[in-house]
């Protein structure tokens, strides 16, 4: 009985090391490494983006290159407390607030899936990685940027890159701002707000940028030269022509067309709203006027302004990024039974307008 004694109390000191180890062992599993504090978000500030024409679906909008983003210092803050434990710690970065399309975009040799932004026809794709490591597909899953044990960084860095993809048809506007990621470590505790974010800023929509265009031909001389008063075959009738070209060059333009409208003034008599043009005063001519078509349009005259609605203005073209010219030809018209012979010159001016 002694002996059986004995064995067992040698035992007991043999049990409660198991179990006391075992407890050791299962704190060690849940202990954190320490205490990390997330720094300022990570925020997007796209440039206005100016839609191009034609846009297709799946097709890069604003920058074709994508738009970079980093951490302005460290996204996340730690210290440690688990020395001389070396517990490991991950960093994670997943896309929240932004369902999937089911469409994918290739860049960088990455192939990586679109989520849509809060604004039709508008998603992205989000590529990333630790400022050491190269960048990797971001998801809604999470992606892990970096593993660290011995060496754990007392700050946390993020860099990466994002592009934005039509998933539809866009109208300009404004995309509102709004986190579309979040970034945590594992084994530690994270303070207030609970997680890092990289953030997309307000954004402004613009639609396709028109061209601006400059008269390259600031004046014309129409001369028509000696008219025999015999090439007139009464009132209404026409003799003499010269044509030329009002030419412009426009430029600038992103896709979207410019129209442009015209009036032309009589300047001799700037009144004048039909179409014939008024002979000048030093004219010694008589019976006769002038006319100007512009191809089969027989023009008539208008005010000097270039207000929508002047009267007789008319759209002579909509225009993309190139050259542009108008045609005027220049007539005399027969005004009277009888012609005088002598000088017969006009002058008139032209106003653009665009829209």
């Amino acid at each position: 009985m002694n002996g059986v004694q004995l064995f067992l109390s040698r035992l007991l000191p043999i049990g409660a090391c198991l179990g006391a180890c075992a407890f050791t062992m299962d704190a060690q599993a849940h202990f954190n490494a320490g205490v990390c504090t997330p720094q300022a978000p990570v925020t997007l500030s796209f440039p206005p983006i100016t839609l191009p024409n034609n846009l297709q679906v799946g097709e890069a909008i604003g920058y074709p290159s994508g738009y970079d983003f980093a951490s302005n210092g460290f996204v996340m803050q730690c210290r440690y407390t688990d020395w001389p434990l070396s517990q490991p710690v991950s960093a994670n970065l997943s896309v929240v607030n932004s369902p999937a399309t089911g469409m994918t975009f290739n860049a960088n040799g990455l192939t990586l899936p679109v989520y849509a932004t809060s604004y039709p026809g508008v998603g992205f794709v989000m590529m990333a990685g630790d400022p050491s490591r190269d960048f990797k597909v971001i998801t809604h899953t999470g992606v892990t940027l970096l593993d660290a044990k011995h060496n754990k960084p007392n700050g946390w860095g993020l860099q990466g890159r994002v592009y934005l993809v039509a998933t539809g048809p866009i109208t300009s506007g404004t995309l509102p701002g709004n986190t579309v990621a979040r970034y945590v470590l594992t084994n530690v505790s994270i303070e207030s707000p609970g997680a890092g974010s990289v953030n997309f800023a307000d954004t402004v929509i613009l639609p396709p940028q028109k061209p601006t265009c400059r008269v390259t031909t600031p004046s014309l001389a129409m001369p028509l030269g000696l008219v025999p008063s015999r090439d007139f075959k009464g009132v209404g009738s026409h003799a003499g022509s010269v044509s030329r070209n009002i030419t412009l060059d426009c430029a600038g333009g992103t896709g979207g067309n410019l129209d442009v409208w015209i009036t032309v003034t009589d300047q001799t008599d700037p009144g004048n709203r039909s179409n014939q043009l008024s002979l000048t005063r030093d004219s010694g001519a008589r019976g006769v006027a002038l006319q100007l078509l512009s191809g089969d349009r027989l023009v008539s005259y208008g005010p000097d302004s270039s207000g929508v609605g002047n009267p007789n203005q008319w759209q002579v073209a909509s225009t993309g990024n190139g050259t542009l010219t108008i045609p005027l030809t220049a007539r005399y018209v027969q005004t009277a039974s009888t012609i005088k012979p002598g000088t017969a010159n006009g002058l008139a001016s032209f106003t653009l307008s665009y829209r």
